[in-house]
């Protein structure tokens, strides 16, 4: 079962997101996209200036034991240039993919496409692709967030997937939002073990919001209450009906040995891993 297949049918699916190396490397891709060895059923791969392209390691990881989902990144990039890549998509079997802006510095052509705009295309040009839309449940504006969310669903994404989650309550005005508007929309949740104080200073200031005190506290007595925390999360996330998948991140490229097997430990606790 495919990680669409297992999200639109009440199956909780668990994805991992990677970066990918600085160049075509199919070791390193293939070791960090197997982090969680066969808990993942599908492997994000993020898009970065100065690495090996997405939509380049997407077509590399086809064939795997797991789904290859392509970030579609249009910042900077031309209708034509978009289209061009959704083409060499379709060509090569790639069958989920994710439209977002991207974070990188620089600023867009004049004919950027919005990714409204981006997703009515991949739904064109890569027919019964399961497409997905970004989230971010710590917008200071939150309807600003979903009226800009909301016209991405209706061109034909199918799920949305969110900034890390750390307390279900940040993310629930958000989720309720999406299943009120679009009941149909899946809501795929990003978690990650952060496990430092230092860790979590860098990823604050990244994404703009403050990691819960209880969690702090636990990063200031050790390791274990860290893991506890995220033991925690994911199995709340796991019981709400507002949440129909999970997304795996860490903050390293390659993971610490260890983290991974801790990762599985805790999806398989948490029952985030069904049969």
């Amino acid at each position: 079962m495919t990680f669409a297949e297992a999200l639109h049918g009440g199956r909780f699916p668990v994805a991992l997101e990677i970066t990918p190396p600085q160049k075509p490397l199919p070791a390193v891709l293939l070791r960090r996209a197997t982090l969680l060895g066969g808990a993942a059923s599908a492997v994000n791969v993020i898009q970065r200036p100065g690495r090996q392209s997405s939509l380049d390691a997407s077509i590399e990881l086809l064939g795997g034991p797991f789904e290859p989902v392509w970030h579609l990144v249009t910042r900077g990039a031309a209708r034509t240039e978009v289209r061009a890549q959704l083409q060499a998509a379709a060509t090569a079997g790639i069958r989920q993919l994710l439209c977002i802006r991207g974070d990188h510095a620089g600023g867009d052509s004049v004919d950027t496409p919005t990714i409204r705009e981006t997703v009515a295309m991949a739904r064109e040009i890569v027919p019964g692709a399961t497409i997905g839309a970004t989230l971010n449940q710590y917008a200071p504006d939150s309807a600003a967030a979903m009226r800009n969310l909301l016209p991405k669903l209706q061109a034909g994404a199918s799920y949305v997937q969110t900034q890390p989650v750390f307390e279900l309550a940040t993310l629930r005005p958000a989720a309720e939002a999406v299943k009120a508007a679009l009941p149909g929309a899946a809501v795929v949740a990003m978690v990650m073990p952060v496990l430092t104080l230092v860790a979590a200073e860098k990823l604050e200031t990244r994404i703009g919001m403050r990691l819960p005190e209880r969690l702090r506290g636990g990063m200031a007595s050790g390791g274990m209450a860290a893991w506890e925390y995220f033991d925690e999360t994911l199995a709340t996330l796991a019981e709400s009906p507002l949440v129909d998948g999970i997304a795996i991140m860490t903050l390293e490229m390659d993971a610490p040995e260890g983290i991974g097997p801790r990762i599985v430990q805790g999806l398989r606790s948490s029952g985030c891993l069904r049969s």
